[in-house]
């Protein structure tokens, strides 16, 4: 005989179609530390304590220039996340985000170059960058305003999240949440921004069938008068997501997500540091213990507005 524990996450894992939004973020390497809101969960259950931990692994090379702009962002970005969440039968959930961000020289330029090779996919600046270095310059207005070229890293902007559950049904859920990011990173090293951000978003989730479901997300981000390109930072940030799951098998579920974001910086004619939209397509696998894997890989469709290429892999469990 089963014992109950197992059998109940058996029934969740059963009964469970609603996909979940994958733990993804623009890793562009001047957006380091911007309070846009993480992807947040739409269901509040009655009374429940979740762990969660992410890595996104992103890899940047591009050239860009306009008139009186030069941008060089030649560099890999790892982002590691820990996220502990509290919910309430009242209807609130609290949840602390806990960020470790690396910018520098990598691994992955052999690798993304052979793909590149192998469908005979545009290299852009790639093909022209060294192997593995890190460099990333900007140049405005006849002024160097970014010059880096050591790998930096360190404890990136820790964020709380409050929530409060507007809808929640066997089909549908809806949440919305406040977000406020702290400024515990260094605007130096690339982990923070040097200002407390505001966010607001709206997360939501639909089954539509027995195996197909829809989830999606849309907030604004208030930024606080940062370190990072002060002059040309604008003070509202619009973002979202959306996306659609599909039950494949058992607890496979294969999904993709199509996240956007307005520009963070004003004054600039640089795709780079524009409006970005990300592509992110793999799955999550839930297990009888409770636990759920995401793996994905993400492409910037509106080409060079975000990274080259994003590694995806999370690990969550709510009980």
């Amino acid at each position: 005989m089963k014992r109950p524990g197992i059998a109940a996450a058996l029934l969740i894992s059963a009964n469970a179609s609603a996909a979940a939004p994958f733990p993804t973020r623009d890793l562009n390497p001047l957006l380091a530390g911007f309070g846009l809101p993480s992807a947040l969960p739409a269901r509040i259950t009655s009374e429940s304590w979740s762990v969660a931990t992410d890595l996104n692994w992103a890899s940047t090379s591009l050239a860009q220039r306009a008139d009186g702009e030069r941008l060089i962002v030649d560099a890999e970005t790892r982002e590691a996340r820990l996220t502990i969440g509290r919910s309430w039968p009242s209807g609130f959930a609290a949840q602390l985000e806990l960020p470790y961000r690396y910018t520098g020289g990598g691994v992955l330029d052999d690798a993304i170059d052979s793909w590149h090779e192998l469908f005979s996919l545009p290299e852009g600046a790639r093909s022209t960058m060294p192997t593995d270095r890190v460099r990333i310059v900007y140049d405005h207005a006849g002024a160097t305003l970014i010059d880096i070229d050591s790998s930096t890293s360190g404890l990136a902007d820790v964020s709380l999240d409050l929530g409060y559950s507007l809808r929640s049904t066997t089909a549908t859920a809806a949440a919305v949440w406040l977000s406020v990011k702290l400024p515990t990173g260094d605007p130096d090293r690339l982990t923070g921004t040097g200002a407390t951000d505001v966010s607001l978003a709206i997360a939501g989730e639909h089954d539509l069938s027995k195996n197909w479901s829809v989830f999606g997300q849309a907030g604004v981000t208030w930024l606080g008068n940062g370190d990072r390109l002060p002059a040309q930072q604008r003070d509202v940030v619009w973002s979202g997501f959306a996306g659609v799951g599909w039950r494949a098998w058992r607890g496979l579920e294969l999904k993709a997500q199509l996240d956007a974001h307005s520009a963070v910086f004003d004054d600039t004619d640089l795709d780079f540091l524009g409006d970005a939209l990300v592509l992110t397509v793999g799955g999550d696998y839930r297990f009888a213990s409770g636990w759920r894997l995401d793996v994905a890989v993400s492409e910037d469709i509106a080409v060079e507005s975000a990274s080259d290429v994003v590694f995806v892999l999370g690990l969550r469990r709510d009980w």
